[in-house]
């Protein structure tokens, strides 16, 4: 059964398909765009240049203008309907390759070359206010006036290094929110990190959305959160095999129903040296993450062949979840055969809450206000300088 289309004042009840459609007019893609994403890492687009992007299945243009700014309009020229990004910069507008139509940052037209009596007051194409902030390209693509733009001073405003990551990946973006708020996996799918099975999962909501630690032999691991809707934080001490302290944030960003974007942001709490070592460490350099847990997925080699040495951190980390996470399909399109136990709080109950605020939207009641301290790691940067103290006996 796919998801069906709700409008307010809507009565039928909200149920997991509503969670996985985020195209124009779904209940999951209405409330998606009412928070800020980010769309693309602002290393990938150049001064002066256009490129196609694709986000919950709307087919967009980010463009930078001469001067650096990120803009994000209309797919098509409203002429003749030609593809946007293959036109050129000028200054801060953008021209259509095909016929010349120019549109500036709001997306209003103001030149039609070849038109006797130009007509460009009435022509104007969809324009999205965007931004760039932490090396990421961020965008709003609801209705009405953007919401304020959420700050992360503990990204912003930070000693150590920060890294911005981005990688595709063919499923649905809640398979993977679904993932992080399951901490039991980590013990078996992430076996290099030697943490044992928790013996109990807290979880709580808060003012961000929810809070979720695990607590294993009388030591809780540090807290990890999920920002509504689409965010999620985690970050802690070295132990099993990571040697840094860091904290890091990833958004889980749909491209379509089928594939979504993980955008991320690390601050590795060492030396921009240490930090940078770590980074480099992508493991083997002729074959991409991703390539390597398709190769497992399609049996012509075993989890349990991975090699850490050869794929270090986080790239390890990240062919184990493709694993399991690619490996349970593209979307569900109906609720997933599941059975699920105590150990799925964190699943259950991160569910309960989008089925509360897509229901309040499909009714057009009042949704949460969600808000993000703008400090959320402070303990762990002052736990690292207090460890590096005593390290260095000072």
């Amino acid at each position: 059964m796919a998801a069906t289309q709700q409008t307010a004042g809507s009565s039928a009840r909200v149920g997991y398909p509503d969670f996985l459609r985020t195209g124009p007019g779904t209940l999951a893609g209405r409330y998606l765009r009412m928070f800020w994403q980010p769309v693309a890492p602002a290393r990938n687009i150049e001064a002066g240049r256009a490129r196609p992007i694709r986000v919950m299945s709307d087919d967009l243009t980010l463009y930078r203008g001469e001067d650096g700014a990120p803009h994000v309009v209309a797919f098509r020229c409203a002429h003749r309907g030609t593809q946007l990004s293959t036109g050129w910069v000028e200054g801060d507008h953008l021209r259509c390759f095909y016929h010349g139509w120019k549109y500036d940052a709001s997306g209003q037209c103001i030149e039609q070359p070849a038109e006797p009596e130009p007509f460009c007051n009435r022509i104007k194409i969809r324009a999205y206010p965007t931004r760039e902030y932490l090396g990421l390209i961020f965008t709003y693509l609801g209705e009405g006036d953007a919401p304020e733009f959420p700050l992360l001073l503990d990204f912003e405003e930070t000693d150590y290094p920060c890294d911005v990551s981005y990688v595709e990946w063919p499923c649905n973006y809640f398979t993977q929110l679904d993932n992080a708020v399951d901490p039991s996996h980590t013990a078996i799918a992430h076996w290099h990190f030697n943490r044992p099975i928790p013996d109990q999962i807290l979880v709580e909501e808060n003012e961000c959305g929810l809070e979720l630690i695990a607590v294993a032999d009388q030591m809780n691991k540090a807290p990890s959160y999920v920002d509504m809707p689409n965010a999620h934080e985690w970050g802690g001490p070295p132990r099993g095999g990571k040697t840094m302290w860091n904290y890091a944030r990833g958004w889980r960003v749909p491209i379509d129903d089928y594939h979504h974007m993980r955008l991320g942001i690390e601050a590795v709490v060492a030396s921009k040296e240490e930090a940078e070592q770590r980074w480099s460490e992508r493991g083997d350099e002729t074959q991409t993450p991703n390539e390597v847990a398709e190769s497992v997925l399609k049996g012509f080699m075993s989890p349990g062949e991975l090699d850490l040495e050869m794929y270090p951190g986080p790239s390890m980390t990240n062919i184990q979840d493709y694993i399991v996470l690619v490996g349970l399909g593209p979307i569900a399109d109906q609720p997933p055969v599941e059975h699920l136990g105590k150990e799925d709080v964190g699943v259950m109950f991160m569910r309960k809450l989008w089925s509360r605020e897509l229901q309040a939207l499909a009714d057009g009641r009042p949704l949460k206000q969600w808000r993000r301290p703008a400090r959320l790691w402070k303990d762990v940067e002052a736990a690292a300088r207090a460890a590096a103290s005593q390290d260095t006996g000072s």
